[in-house]
Order: structure tokens, then sequence, then C-alpha cells
């Protein structure tokens, strides 16, 4: 019996250990709509820490049309400043009008971004209002050119342990 106790628990470590901390679903599993490719924190793993960077990864497809505007909702327990950097996956900054209303974060391109992107979003100093353990929940939202409607494209959720 002791013996089947201690392979349950090593089997259930193992596994706990080698689950990814970061996920993230989209909604749709269309290749025609933008998704969330991933959202790290950092520093990671470090659950006191109150002020760090969420970093949000988002691929705009071929046969999608161009993105105008992004909303990113908050957790509860998280802040997100104005102290925001979006850049394409060659690394040359987008620029974006930037509005935050408590939780929501709102991105308005200048120009849309165009099909086949990958938009990488570094929300700096963003702040914790305790220490946390339990997940974080990003809700993503996008407006494409010539659509008023906002889409909800995803769910990004960070894992804190």
């Amino acid at each position: 019996m002791k013996r089947t106790l201690i392979y349950a628990a090593a089997v259930t470590l193992t596994l706990t250990v080698s689950v990814s901390s970061t996920y993230a679903h989209p909604t749709t599993e269309s290749l025609n709509s933008p998704h969330v490719i991933s959202l790290v924190e950092s520093p990671q793993g470090i659950r006191h820490w109150r002020v760090l960077r969420h970093t949000l990864r988002l691929e705009i497809p071929q046969q999608c049309k161009a993105l105008s505007q992004l909303t990113i909702e908050a957790p509860s327990h998280i802040t997100v400043r104005d102290n925001i950097d979006v850049s394409d996956q060659s690394g040359k900054k987008i620029n974006a009008n930037i509005s935050i209303n408590d939780k929501k974060v709102i991105l308005a391109f200048a120009e849309p971004v165009a099909p086949g992107t990958i938009l990488t979003i570094n929300m700096n100093k963003v702040k914790k209002s305790a220490a946390t353990t339990g997940d974080k929940l990003y809700r993503i939202f996008a407006r494409l050119e010539g659509n008023n409607a906002e889409l909800p494209i995803g769910v990004a959720q960070l894992h804190s342990y």
C-alpha cells in the first residue's frame, strides 16, 4: 500500500512539473481570425513580486482582414499601466493609441496591422494587488478593418504556483 502511494505521488509530481505554466486558448479553430499564441510573465515563478512584465503574442493569419483595434481585459488582481510596447515579428515598433479604462486596455492602431503579422505586446510594469497563486486570465478581443464589432479571439492564461 505504501509503495503504491509513493508511486502515485511520484507520477503526480512529475506531471505537475512537466506542465507548462502558460496557456493560450483561441475561441475559434478557424485560420481566418487572429489568435493568441502565448502569454509570458517576467520574471517567472516569483509570486511575491508585485511589478512584472506580461508579454502577449498574437498572430494575424494571412487569410484574415487587417487588425484595427485590440482590447485586452486584465484579471481582477492585475493593474495594467500605459507603459505598453507593441512590435511585429521583426521587432519593428507598431504605433498604437493606448487607452486604459479600469481593467480594459484598448490598442487602436494608427495603421491597421497587416495579415501575416505576429504581434508582441509588452505590458511593462504590470502591478499585482497582492501575492497571487492560481490563474491569471486575460480575455482578448479584436476589431478587424471594415468591421465595428469586437470579436472575442481568445483567452490567455498564466498559472501561478
